[in-house]
Order: structure tokens, then sequence, then C-alpha cells
């Protein structure tokens, strides 16, 4: 084996290494790992075709393409770093990047056994850092490192939310950014309050007053957000469904629908706007409890929430998972 390997989230990123001239192949990872059903592996002939369908229902993504688009990069991981005698991971804080980290470094460890040497940059991705300086904190990935993120993959791909929430108790500190980018993601589960959340409660509490116009909510709730990594197209489909639920949350003005997969931006986007029905705000209040209304098809993880009872949610006073 010979050369080195760099493996990225992002072609914005990945444009910006290949611009620096650095030595080495670059690989860069494409996939959204706090969206839909999650396993051990992410080419599984079970779970693919389930995550597939998952993605067009949400975002329109073709399942064909996904399929395909799946295989052919895990298979690029496996042909990549087995030409490789060195591979330098480049990941961000967010909860996007730290589930990835975490995969990878599950993925890789499993591969490779410990024949490659495995190198790892970690970086805030809200400071613009140049090239040479993220070079500098270049670190090689401990045992320690891999036997986290192993640990960390496996309780986030299972059926039951306790044994992440009981890893997040142990000392993660080795992943610097891991233990926020964890609490984030527990913020995903719907709240014991309203049945919302965190993030479904933060998009009703800015527009509560007022319509809203759809551009400058998601630029408030990014940057209230940063620990999640949350991009337009996941925003636009959370939206989609606080709207489409049997007892609409949100109400839309200046078009019917919200962008999907490989969509221009309609014709005078940047005017349309949203605004809270009533029963939004009823909910919004703690008057009326969302999934009790409009019941939930989602996932956090490996962890399906379906129906409208016996659903995991989060106690955020007690930091806990509870089945209501």
């Amino acid at each position: 084996m010979t050369g080195k390997l760099h493996i990225v989230n992002g072609d914005a990123f990945g444009d910006k290494l290949r611009k620096s001239s650095i030595d080495g192949e670059i690989l860069v990872w494409r996939e959204s790992l706090y969206e839909g059903p999650i396993g051990m592996r992410m080419s599984d002939s079970l779970l693919l075709p389930i995550r597939a369908s998952y993605m067009f229902q949400k975002h329109g993504i073709p399942e064909d393409m996904f399929t395909s688009t799946t295989l052919h990069q895990e298979k690029q991981l496996e042909v990549l770093s087995g030409e490789a005698n060195e591979i330098v991971l480049w990941f961000d804080q967010d909860l996007f990047d730290q589930l990835m980290l975490c995969y990878l470094l599950s993925r890789l460890s499993a591969l490779h056994n410990g024949a490659i040497r495995l190198l790892l940059i970690q970086y805030d991705q809200r400071v613009e850092h140049p090239i040479a300086q993220l070079l500098s904190r270049v670190s090689p990935v401990t045992e320690g490192q891999l036997n986290i993120a192993a640990k960390v993959w496996s309780a986030y791909s299972a059926s039951e939310p306790l044994s992440l929430v009981a890893l997040m108790e142990e000392d993660l500190s080795e992943l610097s950014f891991l233990k926020r980018a964890l609490e984030a993601n527990l913020g995903r589960y719907p709240s014991m309050h309203n049945g919302l959340s965190g993030l479904e409660q933060l998009i009703l509490e800015e527009i509560d007053r007022s319509e809203v116009s759809l551009y400058s909510l998601f630029q408030q709730v990014s940057e209230k957000t940063s620990d999640y990594g949350l991009g337009d197209l996941q925003f636009w489909g959370m939206l989609e469904q606080l709207r489409l639920c049997d007892h609409p949350l949100l109400s839309l003005s200046g078009g019917d629908r919200l962008p999907t997969y490989g969509e221009a931006m309609p014709a005078q986007f940047e005017n349309w706007r949203v605004r809270l029905t009533d029963t939004g705000r009823l909910v919004l209040t703690g008057k009326v409890d969302h999934i009790s209304l409009n019941g939930m098809n989602d996932w956090v993880g490996g962890v399906h929430l379906l129906g409208r009872e016996h659903i995991w949610r989060l106690d955020a006073v007690e930091s806990r998972v509870l089945k209501l």
C-alpha cells in the first residue's frame, strides 16, 4: 500500500482542500446520518431500501439514485482506503460531522484492523481556518477514540435510545466535540411538554408573533442551532412535516410546496413566508400535544418513532428519554 487518503465532509471543503494542492487522494463523504433509519453498515441490504424510501418521501431523492450512490460511496471507501497507508479524517464540531466521524472510524477499524495509520483533524467550521493551520492540528487516532466511535455508532444504531443516553455519561473527551453533538441529538426526540423536538420548538418560537420569510427563518434557526449542521434541504423537509400533518402547525404563503432535491428555487422564493396556524400556537404553548394530535413516523438513528402512543420522548429537565 502506498499513498495518503483524505476523507472530508462536503464538496465545498473538498474543493478547498484540492485548491491547497495537498498531497493525496480526496474522498468526499456525502451522507446525512441524522436522517432516516440507521444501521451498523449503511449499505446493508435490508436497511438500504428502507432508507432510500425515506429519502424519497422526505426529500424527493430518487430511490435508485440514492441506492447506487450509497453503494458506490461504500465501495470507494473500501478501495481507496485499501490503497492507502495513511488516512486523514477532516471533520468539524456539529452533529452532522460527528456522526459521520464515528461511522467512518468504526468502518475503517473493521476494514483494516490497525493495518493503516489513521489521523484526525477536528475543527470548528464556524471559524475560518487556513488549510495549513488545520494541518498543524493533525494527530494520530488513538485506540480510545476508535473504541468510543465504535460504541457510539453501535448505540446510535440501536432500536432503543437508552444505551446511547447511558453512554453520554461516560468520558467521551478523547473526541472533543462528541459530547455536545450527542446532546444535540438528544434534542431530536419529541418533548414530554408538547411533542415537539428542540428544532421544531425553535421554529415555532421564531414565527410566533408574525409571518416570517423562509430565508430569514432558515438563517435564524441555523445560527441558533449550529451544533446540528442543518442544511436547507433538511430544513425544508422539517417545515413540510409540520405543514402537511393532519392538523398543520404551519401555513405557507407564496407557493404550494417547498423545494425538494434537485429542484431550482421557485420564482420569487425570497418572498415566500410562513406563519403559525391556530393549532401551531396551541402546541407551542403546551395546550395541545403535537404527537397525540398528529402522530409521527420518523427516525432518530435506529429508533423508529411511530404512532401517537408509546413514543420515546425527552424529559429535558432530567436529560432522559421515556416511552409514553
